[in-house]
């Protein structure tokens, strides 16, 4: 009996059940932070991927309007007027000068083109193709001679429907040659464009 008494008894381990309303917590955290990364993502895709050359100096960037070309790596072109409903106005003027002609489905699929990266006489392929597709085909882009329209009709869309001048901006990649950035500037200057602002990014010890 006094045996019985004095043996140890088996150590007891107690295993704790995850259960759904003990889980589903950290289940919402986790959907909140996937969808602000893809809040995110979309917000950064707005202008072509590049990486600008580092500045130490400031400028007075302009309260105005403005328009930007972006010239990547690869020597490929990009336009882009962030301000609605101009730049859907200037796309279906260059396109109407290619014999393009939209349909009113594809008017306002147009109001959400993050930019021009591609040939405007593929606008009705870029509208009839996959998400995956859209983003290829974004990534192709424009003509150089097609530039030269864009200009034009920017500059007369927004002294017609704007009544104001309207500024330019130019992102080239760092590592983009200047050999594929003068033709651009010879370009601007043709169409006495003389002013424009160079996007550079400040050095990290300076932020």
């Amino acid at each position: 009996m006094i045996t019985s008494l004095t043996q140890p008894r088996p150590r007891q381990i107690y295993r704790r059940n995850l259960s759904i309303p003990e889980v589903w917590p950290l289940a919402i955290v986790v959907l909140v932070l996937f969808r602000c990364c893809l809040a995110t993502t979309s917000l950064n895709q707005i202008e072509p991927a590049v990486e600008l050359p580092t500045s130490s100096g400031s400028g007075c960037v302009p309260n105005n309007r403005h328009y930007t070309i972006t010239i990547n790596k690869d020597n490929k072109l990009f336009f882009n007027v962030e301000d609605e409903p101009y730049r859907s106005t200037i796309i279906e003027q260059v396109a109407s000068l290619h014999s393009i002609r939209l349909t009113p489905l594809q008017q306002q699929e147009l109001h959400r083109l993050p930019y021009l990266g591609m040939d405007v006489r593929r606008l009705p392929e870029y509208f009839s193709s996959s998400q995956t597709q859209r983003y290829a085909l974004l990534k192709m882009g424009i003509p150089t001679a097609q530039l030269e329209e864009y200009l034009d009709a920017t500059r007369r869309v927004y002294r017609e429907c704007a009544g104001k001048p309207i500024f330019c901006f130019v992102r080239a990649d760092k590592n983009t040659p200047f050999s594929a950035i003068r033709p651009i500037i010879r370009l601007l200057q043709q169409h006495n464009i003389n002013r424009f602002n160079l996007r550079t990014s400040m050095p990290a010890e300076t932020l």
